[in-house]
């Protein structure tokens, strides 16, 4: 039986934390554990403590299964997971997991790919995190299908209903599927098992938006069209606002005065060199048209004019002379 986790515990937050809380930890933690910023001998423990801070998140950000994750409890685990784990409803109120048939899951989760403020750096040595990287603590509440394509087909249901699963009406079938940012900006192949148990495979466009629509013709669970609709996860380290995405870069105060150039890094992990105009200011947005989600979105690299961390003498007294002159 997987052990149980401190969900709470790793993300360093009480059990009645805010949301807000939650977020600011997580950042806080990802930017402190990121396998990057380590050396290599490390990398392989950091990267466990990086899909242990991801998993945490997961559960502690999203309303549903935070209250899964609370009402099996940490005392009532074993009796929890004797009892069938993910879909075990004996004295916790129907608490359930989603798996899809067969066995298969589909949870594509938000990965660390470019926290604020750090110049920019990528985690790519899973190629991103899903169901297969989370423990088997989550997968023994959950089963790691709660995001993606649900428990079987369910005709007549509305949305409200059945967030995560098959839903539909009498005209189409539908069902939602999640993507973190990363994935949708590079887009690709997903494999589903379909509401008929078949499996199938999913190629959706590089940039695609929240809320597109994925026709799969004939592949309904009695022989319609099924409609895939895509949902954006949130993003901890990007900021999307419509079709439109927001990254905060930092620059020094003598690069903001006088102008020069910033890296920035993309949702697929390529980077692009901007240049920054003299005499920017702190909160200025800089417009990359095109590069958003979608044919109309843009990306807005928004600056944030930070000091050096340790003046050395010289720097000092350059501040110093700069400080005299002005009026």
């Amino acid at each position: 039986m997987a052990q149980y986790k401190d969900y709470y515990k790793i993300l360093g937050v009480s059990k009645n934390a805010s949301d807000a809380e939650i977020k600011k930890a997580f950042k806080t933690a990802a930017r402190k554990y990121h396998p990057d910023l380590h050396p290599e001998s490390k990398k392989a423990e950091m990267t466990e403590k990086f899909k242990d801070i991801n998993e945490a998140y997961e559960v502690l950000s999203d309303k549903q299964k935070r209250n899964i994750y609370d009402q099996v409890g940490s005392a009532d685990y074993q009796n929890y997971a004797r009892g069938g784990g993910a879909g075990y409803t004996g004295a916790y109120g129907g608490a359930q997991g989603r798996t899809g048939q067969n066995g298969n899951t589909y949870y594509y989760s938000s990965n660390g790919q470019n926290p604020f403020g750090g110049g920019g750096f990528n985690f790519n040595g899973t190629g991103g995190f899903n169901a297969s990287d989370f423990s088997d603590f989550f997968q023994s509440i959950f089963g790691g299908g709660f995001g993606g394509f649900g428990g079987g087909a369910r005709r007549k249901q509305s949305r409200a209903q059945d967030p995560y699963g098959y839903y539909g009406n009498d005209q189409a079938e539908q069902a939602n599927l999640s993507l973190d940012l990363p994935s949708a900006y590079r887009g690709g192949l997903v494999n589903l098992t379909l509401p008929n148990g078949n499996n199938a495979q999913v190629k959706f466009p590089a940039r695609i938006t929240d809320g597109a629509k994925i026709k799969l013709k004939g592949l309904g669970s009695n022989g319609g069209d099924l409609y895939v609709n895509i949902k954006l996860a949130a993003d901890p380290f990007y900021k999307v606002e419509n079709d439109d995405i927001y990254y905060v870069a930092d620059i020094m105060p003598w690069t903001a005065a006088l102008g020069g150039q910033v890296s920035v890094p993309l949702p697929d992990a390529t980077r692009i060199t901007i240049k920054v105009p003299p005499q920017s200011r702190s909160g200025q947005k800089l417009k990359l048209s095109g590069k958003g989600l979608g044919k109309n979105g843009n990306f807005y690299v928004q600056l944030m004019i930070n000091n050096p961390p340790n003046l050395t003498i010289k720097q000092k007294e350059l501040f110093e002379k700069l400080q005299e002159t002005v009026i």
